[in-house]
């Protein structure tokens, strides 16, 4: 991936290291592929913070995708209803009987087969790339894409657009976009908000086109 916009990427990633939340659950490296899994799943449109109250629980009671499909299905609906996801049970059952039966439980690893999955989209499926097998993967959705056209004063708003996705992966710098992604939503989630956001904190302030 092309280093365009180094100096973003830098102060983003230093940014990251100080203010970054490090403590979540699912970004421990000893987290499994199949806990990021779950995790993708459950941030689907629900708050780190919302996440953070159910996942522990969750993957110590369903470590694995056979643990999960072999537990009665109201036991796991009302384990993530706190979340407002009991009618995304589904999701997380179909998604492990198919990685039962056609990656013999195992959370694949390529872009194509995670996109086979049910509930996972192009979003969902690169931030599994690189956060749970490390992969250059960038990825888009609608806090990333804030972040990116506030400060490069990019014209497109919308998340889906290719021009979104083409400046996410120039920027994204090979061997870090795990952390390059984390950096990009946790700096969305404090400082460059959806509204009221933290400009006189924000270190891109001096040339940001916002």
């Amino acid at each position: 991936m092309a280093d365009e916009g180094g100096e973003f990427v830098d102060v983003l990633l230093e940014w990251y290291a100080e203010n970054g939340r490090h403590d979540l659950p699912w970004r421990d490296p000893s987290a499994s592929p199949f806990e990021i899994f779950v995790a993708e799943l459950m941030l689907q449109q629900t708050s780190a913070e919302q996440v953070r109250g159910v996942y522990g629980e969750f993957v110590e009671q369903y470590p694995t995708a056979g643990t999960l499909l072999a537990a009665p299905e109201e036991d796991v609906a009302k384990a993530i209803e706190p979340l407002g996801l009991r009618k995304r049970t589904a999701y997380f059952r179909r998604a492990s009987a198919q990685l039962l039966a056609r990656h013999d439980g195992r959370v694949p690893d390529s872009r194509s087969e995670l996109l086979n999955l049910h509930g996972v989209g192009e979003y969902t499926a690169a931030s599994v790339l690189a956060h749970a097998y490390g992969r250059d993967a960038s990825a888009v959705d609608t806090n990333v894409e804030r972040v990116l056209a506030r400060v490069f004063g990019s014209e497109s708003a919308e998340p889906e657009s290719s021009e979104m996705w083409d400046l996410s992966d120039r920027l994204a710098p090979a061997g870090r976009c795990d952390d390059f992604l984390h950096a990009l939503i946790d700096f969305g989630a404090a400082v460059c908000t959806a509204r009221d956001p933290n400009c006189e904190s924000c270190p891109f302030e001096a040339t940001c086109e916002y």
